[in-house]
């Protein structure tokens, strides 16, 4: 199966504060809430279900990703 990369933001539902970042897979459906620091503590606090994740772009590859990524960083 292919890899599937894109761009998302997660919002938690409470509070409105957001996270963006970038993933890689081969499932869509695999269930991802991002890795950071910031976004597993926030799951933690708030429970999931209290979250909405929306996929913001597709890219063909990870590198582009990256790239795209750091650029919306600086």
């Amino acid at each position: 199966m292919a890899q599937i990369h894109y761009l998302y933001k997660i919002k938690n539902k409470l509070n409105g504060k957001i996270y963006i970042g970038i993933h890689s897979t081969e499932n869509i459906n695999d269930g991802y809430m991002g890795s950071g620091s910031l976004i597993v503590k926030a799951i933690e606090k708030y429970k999931k279900n209290n979250f909405t994740k929306t996929i913001l772009k597709y890219c063909d590859n990870r590198e582009l990703l990256v790239e795209m990524d750091s650029k919306r960083r600086s």
